[in-house]
């Protein structure tokens, strides 16, 4: 690597130039976006006048998963200091940089201002100014023409963390929350075992970690996107705990870790394949669990792939009104050589053999297992890892005989493939194998954020008639299927930030009826809508307290610092007159403070004992949960939420698609004998980073300075295409393009290129970086819980330099 660039991002006068460059024109070309927003460290527009100085103590935004409580010093109207809460205790006196930085966010020249309306080509980011009124008038209008025209499914609200309209779905009747191509690639193979809904967060929190005696992060660069529980990982390596690292690049935790394995990219799951082999082999397994616990013992024909049952007629669950699963399973008894019920008292279940019920031919789980894991040695996994196979061995005799374990995973690398479920369904195997959860030091899942006690508050009570349309097709795929959707409400950054092969959705937006945009700055999906609403930052308010959260270990309530900026308004109101727009505003609470009253005193978890609207304001807006002096330990009774209350390992309903057990599944594109691999060698890899959250908080210059888009390639790749650190280059493929400076980074493998998440194309020399991104689908989309991921790293491209440059 040169001078010309630090590994987190430093840039020298050349760089400097050319990114300011860059941002010039990017704002140049948003047209009346960029008008209307201005330029320059914003003066408020509407600040409290009153002068002196004031402390509020509030809560960060949702997005973050670091759950901070925060101080905000307040000075003649102006916020002027975030810092670390002094209301909680030590160990959650913690915020990191994306905090810090709020300020230039509140103030920040890319704030939206006041409401717009295009007058140019849908994505052409041409606007003019209306008034609040106007705005509304359309935005009822053009609802209710879709109504009348298509129905109230016609409409799809596309949601990010920010802004928050938590009810506008139910009260509109539109679509929303088909959008899970993003953070659940690997929980759709670890949910379905353990009645997850497809997150997989971590079983245990991780102030657990000093219990265990093995970590295993895998794809997760837990010290950047996690930088608020980065303790719990150095007391768990003071404590003893050996932490290992399974990632494709160096990153922050691996140079922090006691071993590093880098793996080929999209490989994670022939690794965990592999290591479940190499347990059975070695017979490392715990039988006593695995009876007990999961449903290795279950019978099932191995022709069919059925698992055996009773017969039990399904009782109908008032609840949902359809069919419960009678759960009746059989096992085979080895006291009295029958299939017998797997709950009957006194059963002693087999794992392994070949037996006839009925007349057919069926074998235990585990069984089956045994016989689907021959191809998967170590061996095997070796050559398509690329890491030695002893390394393997080691990790899994590690894992299964070494003490407690932890084996966690990522959202920003491995899960962003084509094949995570089978990951995580093997990872879940693993896990059930061992025994290695529901216990001090001995977990599953992801760790974002702690993980710790989160409690529970009440819902707004709403029509019973008021409930989301189902919409049978995820957004990602409505550019190639028609889901009937005429109207889309973009809440944030969505547009950018959840769809791959940008230019394939950029043919699809201008088909719409109408595109509402509501957000906080002069992003992405904004340029594409007919009408922009602008919100404030939540440390903006038209009420005192406004938002409420129940997570790790604490409820937080938020408090007004300062009135909000120019014509944007609180995201409670501006929901509030969506509602209004069509005349439904009647079923909402009249402001966002009685809403969060409600949900603080009329909640009835038990973890809120104690806790009122008013005890939180007197007590600085936090107060810790009732009960939580011990870490939280998921599954501590060994009873797991599906029909039998065990880890249910055997996936019946996907073995039609050939992954009732995990079966290894090469990615779309990066693979080892793609002849696509002539064309574009190198794989994009978009990360997590420290400094930003999917593409939220890119408009603070504070972070800038560390971090502006560029596409980073091992010196080796660097010296191959000619490049140094600083040029402009152009990464494309058949998709698409995007520009950017690219630096060299031995961090990065040879045969990657490495580049941020959610750049926006403002930040970039030209394009964005979704412009050449995958969106494929696969066949077995519709057998996972959330759906297929969106394989934004499945991703291969080619990098040459700018010419001229």
């Amino acid at each position: 690597m040169s001078e010309a660039t630090h590994p987190t991002g430093g840039l020298t006068r050349r760089g400097f130039l050319k990114t300011t460059g860059a941002a010039a024109a990017g704002l140049a070309c948003a047209g009346a976006v960029g008008a209307a927003i201005g330029g320059g460290m914003l003066a408020p527009a509407k600040a409290t006048a009153d002068g002196g100085e004031k402390t509020v103590y509030t809560l960060h935004q949702f997005m973050c998963q670091g759950n901070c409580s925060i101080k905000c010093t307040v000075r003649d109207g102006h916020l002027a200091k975030i810092e670390p809460s002094d209301a909680v205790d030590p160990k959650y006196r913690r915020c990191c940089m994306k905090g810090l930085s709020e300020i230039e966010h509140v103030y920040s020249p890319l704030r939206l201002q006041t409401p717009l309306k295009r007058v140019g080509e849908r994505g052409e980011g041409k606007f003019e100014k209306i008034s609040w009124d106007e705005a509304l008038e359309i935005v009822g209008t053009e609802l209710k023409r879709a109504w009348d025209a298509y129905g109230k499914e016609s409409v799809y609200i596309s949601a990010s963390n920010e802004p928050r309209f938590g009810m506008l779905a139910s009260i509109l009747g539109a679509g929303t929350g088909v959008e899970p191509g993003i953070d659940r690639g690997i929980g759709n193979g670890v949910d379905p075992a353990i009645g997850g809904g497809g997150f997989a967060s971590c079983s245990n929190e991780t102030r657990d970690w000093v219990n265990a005696k093995t970590i295993i992060l895998s794809g997760i660069n837990f010290l950047e996107t996690s930088l608020m529980r980065s303790d719990d990982f150095f007391d768990a390596k003071r404590a003893g705990a050996e932490i290992i690292v399974v990632d494709p690049h160096f990153s922050t935790t691996a140079s922090k870790a006691n071993q590093w394995i880098p793996l080929k990219p999209g490989t994670d799951g022939a690794l965990y394949l592999s290591m479940i082999s190499h347990i059975i082999d070695n017979k490392w397994y715990n039988e006593d669990y695995m009876r007990a616990h999961t449903s290795m013992p279950f019978l099932l024909n191995p022709t069919t792939g059925e698992l055996l049952r009773s017969g039990k007629t399904p009782e109908i669950d008032p609840a949902t009104g359809e069919a419960a699963d009678p759960a009746d399973y059989l096992v085979w008894d080895t006291a009295t050589n029958a299939a017998v019920p797997y709950d009957a008292p006194g059963v002693s279940a087999a794992l392994e053999g070949t037996y006839e019920v009925a007349g057919q031919k069926v074998v235990p789980v585990f069984e089956q297992l045994k016989a689907s894991q021959k191809d998967y040695t170590t061996a095997w996994a070796a050559e398509k890892c690329d890491i030695d196979q002893e390394v393997i061995e080691a990790l899994a005799e590690k894992y299964a005989t070494g003490g407690p374990a932890y084996l966690c995973f990522g959202y920003g690398g491995s899960d962003k493939f084509s094949n995570p479920d089978i990951q995580g369904h093997a990872m879940v195997i693993l896990t059930a194998l061992t025994g290695q959860i529901g216990k001090p030091g001995a977990a599953l899942g992801h760790p974002g954020g702690g993980q710790g006690y989160g409690a529970a508050l009440a819902a707004w009570p709403l029509p019973e008639d008021m409930v989301p349309a189902v919409i049978p097709v995820r957004a990602d795929r409505f550019a190639d299927t028609d889901a009937g959707v005429h109207v889309i409400i973009s809440l944030g950054n969505t547009l950018q930030q959840y769809y791959a092969n940008m230019n394939k959705t950029r043919e699809w937006l201008p088909k719409l009826d109408f595109i509402l945009h509501v957000g906080m700055y002069d992003e992405d999906s904004a340029a594409f809508a007919d009408v922009v609403l602008p919100v404030c930052s939540k440390f903006e308010d038209t009420v005192e307290h406004s938002i409420v959260r129940g997570g790790y270990n604490h409820i937080q309530l938020s408090q007004k610092c300062i009135d909000p900026l120019f014509e944007s308004k609180p995201d409670y109101d501006v929901m509030y007159l969506i509602a209004k727009s069509v005349g439904l505003e009647s079923v909402l609470p009249e402001d966002a403070e009685q809403l969060a009253r409600f949900q603080i005193d009329e909640a009835t978890d038990p973890l809120v004992e104690g806790i009122t609207f008013d005890t939180l304001v007197q007590n600085n807006n936090t107060m810790p949960l009732a009960g939580i002096e011990e870490p939280r330990i998921g599954y501590a009774d060994l009873q797991f939420p599906t029909p039998t209350g065990r880890m249910e390992i055997y996936y019946e309903p996907q073995h039609h698609s050939g992954q009732a057990l995990p079966q290894w599944e090469e990615n779309n594109e990066v693979f080892d004998g793609n002849p696509l691999m002539e064309k574009y060698p190198l794989q994009l890899a978009q990360t997590r980073t420290r400094f930003f959250v999917h593409s939220h908080f890119r408009g603070a210059a504070w972070l800038a300075q560390f971090y502006t888009p560029r596409i980073e390639l091992n010196p080796q790749a660097m010296a191959e295409r000619g490049l140094e650190d600083g040029d402009a280059v152009e990464v494309f493929n058949d998709r698409g393009s995007f520009s950017c400076q690219a630096f060299g980074n031995n961090a990065i493998r040879p045969t990657s290129a490495r580049i941020y998440e959610a750049a926006w194309s403002k930040d970039c020399l030209s394009g964005n970086p979704q412009n050449v991104t995958n969106d494929h689908v696969n066949e077995r989309d519709a057998d996972l819980i959330t759906g297929a991921p969106i394989p934004f790293n499945d991703t291969l491209v080619e990098v040459r330099k700018v010419q001229g440059e």
